[in-house]
């Protein structure tokens, strides 16, 4: 089976979270699910460079449409928030999987 298109929503994401640069969002130490530090630093600062905005609760919302997970949410000892996302298919080194990782389709009424 052929892999089909990633979608640019996680290929941003995904290429988010590989930056070194970017030290408001990261992975976890095990690589299986990523971390974003501050959520109002990350969204004034980091998603206008990916995305056309800079709303938290939008890109919250993004996550949850491609079946994304809140996993945790915490301070840490320097007082920042902290809210760790999961995926099984988007992970460290799994740049290869993303494709499966689809949005999930609307329920008709």
């Amino acid at each position: 089976v052929k892999p089909t298109n990633t979608a640019a929503f996680v290929t941003k994401l995904y290429t988010m979270v590989e930056d070194s640069d970017e030290e408001l969002i990261t992975w976890s130490n095990a690589g299986d699910y990523f971390k974003v530090i501050s959520p109002s630093n990350f969204a004034c600062t980091v998603l206008p460079r990916y995305f056309k905005h800079r709303n938290w609760t939008s890109f919250v919302r993004q996550l949850n449409m491609y079946g994304f997970h809140k996993i945790s949410e915490y301070r840490d000892d320097l007082e920042q928030d902290i809210w760790c996302f999961k995926h099984v298919s988007f992970y460290r080194g799994g740049k290869h999987s993303s494709h499966l990782i689809r949005r999930k389709r609307s329920q008709a009424s």
